[in-house]
């Protein structure tokens, strides 16, 4: 990018964006998700095994671990080097994404005990 290009951009963490509607068009948002998907899951067979049944395995463990690493990223990795701050309702879904039993609890405890 030429630097007249660039400065016309904002910072990086200066404003939000939206990734569903604001980088890509709507119609290519389930492709480049499958896209993305589907690297990652290439990445796990790398490690166990590239045959075809370690590909319904690769799925499964991106499927079951995605939010926790989310979160790992996230609290020990992206928070710390760049001193930016999570919004507290990121973490709190992506905890019910992880635990969604707890989340149903804490929720019904609240709105027991705290309206």
């Amino acid at each position: 990018m030429k630097k007249k290009e660039m400065g016309n951009c904002p910072p990086l963490g200066m404003e939000e964006i939206n990734l569903c509607n604001e980088l890509y068009p709507t119609d290519c948002l389930e492709e480049l998700k499958g896209i993305n998907r589907h690297e990652i899951v290439v990445k796990i067979c790398d490690i166990i095994g590239s045959c075809p049944e370690k590909l319904c395995i690769a799925e499964k463990i991106l499927d079951s671990v995605k939010y926790d690493i989310a979160k790992y990223i996230l609290h020990h990795e992206y928070c710390p080097e760049t001193r930016n701050k999570v919004r507290p309702k990121f973490l709190l879904w992506l905890d019910e994404k992880i635990e969604p039993e707890k989340a149903e609890e804490l929720t019904s405890f609240a709105e027991k005990y705290l309206k």
